[in-house]
């Protein structure tokens, strides 16, 4: 039998799906949470470097994500398959009321970051109102000083980027290309539970991964461009750099 080259480009596809689909659901669990562990470890006997985490995660999360980018270039396809592209309410064929109002969504997302991390810095009170909420396992991971948060500055751009591709970019390109026709509420649902999955050594915590995915799967979907979440994603990250006062 005769393998026409989409029969090829199909089945290398299904098993990029399928390696990708397995480190979400199983490498990425499973490495946080030894990574968390041993940083916390660590911490309980003063012998922690939190900006080497930090830069070591940066590191990690690019292998996978460059696998994905060359996989998907040498397929055929390119950059625009994974969102790189202008908003536009054409894309995924949304009326323009979906298309407005999920960029003016992003535009509010974005907006309540930068007022977080101004008010922040600017008001102890409303900093330690904040951080008091999260648990004490989260915020021993969470950056104090000024190389740690510098070195989180890094994490939170590369996460931004490795992240959205990952799980917005690629899930929603690769999803209907494998199994054909799929309603975007189908992706949305898949991508924001890999997503929380992939933060399960969060505990509890992970469930608000799980609701930034559905927020930012429906604003990738609705403008079908990557740009917007990428940039609400970093933004977001960077509110994290805030939360907890700088050590002199």
């Amino acid at each position: 039998m005769i393998i026409s080259p989409s029969d090829t480009i199909y089945t290398l596809n299904l098993i990029l799906f399928i390696a990708v689909i397995t480190i979400m659901t199983v490498v990425y669990p499973i490495a946080g949470y030894y990574q968390s562990k041993r940083l916390r470890d660590q911490m309980m006997n003063w012998a922690y470097n939190k900006a080497l985490w930090y830069r070591t995660s940066i590191i990690w999360s690019w292998v996978p994500t460059l696998v994905i980018v060359l996989s998907v270039l040498i397929s055929g396809f390119s950059f625009a398959d994974l969102g790189f592209v202008t908003p536009s309410s054409q894309i995924n064929e949304v009326g323009n009321l979906y298309f407005y109002g999920a960029l003016a969504g992003a535009a509010i997302y974005f907006i309540y970051s930068l007022y977080a991390i101004i008010s922040f810095r600017l008001s102890d009170k409303i900093r330690e109102e904040h951080a008091n909420k999260i648990p004490a396992a989260m915020r021993m991971m969470l950056p104090v000083t000024l190389k740690e948060k510098r070195a989180w500055t890094l994490l939170a751009i590369s996460a931004g980027l490795t992240e959205e591709i990952n799980y917005r970019g690629y899930l929603f390109f690769a999803t209907p290309l494998i199994f054909g026709p799929t309603n975007g509420l189908i992706i949305i649902a898949i991508s924001s539970v890999l997503f929380a999955i992939g933060h399960i050594y969060q505990g509890k915590e992970a469930l608000k991964p799980a609701l930034a995915g559905v927020a930012i799967g429906t604003i990738f979907y609705l403008t079908g461009s990557i740009y917007p979440v990428i940039i609400i994603h970093i933004a977001q990250d960077l509110v994290a750099k805030e939360l907890l006062k700088e050590e002199v």
